[in-house]
């Protein structure tokens, strides 16, 4: 008698053989599409290094000044004031709260693109709308911009960002010395030194490092972890989120240089070069009057 179809055997066989194909195949096809992410955010990051290079053409070899957060000074804003020294001027709208000073957005005229803040691999920040969000300063710009100011790590943002995952994070102690208290010229070592990376903040160097005598002064505690597990905030103070799940790209992270030049970098790495990363082997950090 001619048999019309598959003994119980044969099938499982063959599901057998599909699950183990598909359990070898699984894996490639997650590693090729994070690679693919890294890809883009290679592209986005020399692209925005770019937009950093024309803005500095523009004006005198500086980039993007330096931005103060506005809880430690009263939403008062700040000013180089000589020296290695900031003052706090009164009267003033602190840069927090100043949706036109966020370094994204003064390079982005350059690009005319703000999805090119987000890599698609991941982000600790939606910029959006918050009903609560008015406290303080924080709504300072209102009427300029036609609506509210959005939010995003509890900074004002211009409304040109609703709705992006921001990614990428901008070395302050960099812009402290090239954007307020000099140039381009100060930097000894451009090639050594970071202006962005994945981080899990707008400020991969926030202003705690730029400022001495800062509990959190020191790299490795605070800005490496921001850098290596930029998929999630807070790793800098807790040590249980710093897992290889949170980290971006292949346990490790994109960076982009002051020299222009973009890379990625082991966690291992990001750790061991934190000090010189952050540019704190060359450039001082500031007093606050």
């Amino acid at each position: 008698m001619k048999r019309l179809g598959f003994t119980l055997i044969e099938l499982l066989v063959v599901i057998a053989i599909i699950a183990i194909l598909a359990a070898i195949l699984f894996p490639v096809f997650s590693q090729a599409r994070a690679k693919a992410y890294q890809a883009t955010c290679t592209s986005n990051m020399r692209n925005i290094s770019m937009a950093f290079a024309q803005y500095s053409n523009d004006y005198d070899e500086r980039y993007p000044p330096f931005e103060m957060w506005g809880g430690w000074t009263g939403c008062a804003g700040v000013r180089y004031a000589g020296g290695d020294t900031f003052e706090i001027v009164s009267g003033t709208i602190s840069e927090a709260c100043d949706p036109f000073q966020r370094w994204a957005h003064r390079i982005q005229p350059y690009m005319r693109n703000t999805n090119i803040f987000s890599d698609p691999a991941g982000g600790t920040e939606v910029i959006r709308v918050e009903d609560w969000f008015t406290g303080g300063c924080k709504q300072a710009f209102r009427s300029v911009l036609g609506g509210p100011a959005l939010i995003g790590w509890c900074w004002s943002w211009h409304p040109i960002f609703m709705k992006i995952r921001f990614s990428y994070g901008y070395n302050q102690l960099l812009a402290a010395h090239t954007g307020n208290a000099g140039n381009l010229a100060k930097l000894q070592r451009p090639a050594s030194i970071l202006l962005i990376a994945d981080a899990s903040h707008k400020d991969a160097v926030p202003e705690q490092v730029v400022f001495r005598g800062q509990s959190w002064s020191y790299a490795p505690e605070f800005v490496a972890a921001r850098i290596i597990w930029s998929d999630v905030c807070g790793a800098a103070c807790n040590p249980g989120n710093r897992i290889p799940e949170n980290t971006r790209h292949f346990q490790g992270s994109v960076i982009s240089y002051a020299d222009g030049h973009t890379k990625f970098l082991h966690h291992n790495q990001i750790w061991a070069k934190a000090y010189e990363l952050i540019g704190l082997d060359q450039l001082t950090q500031f007093t606050m009057r």
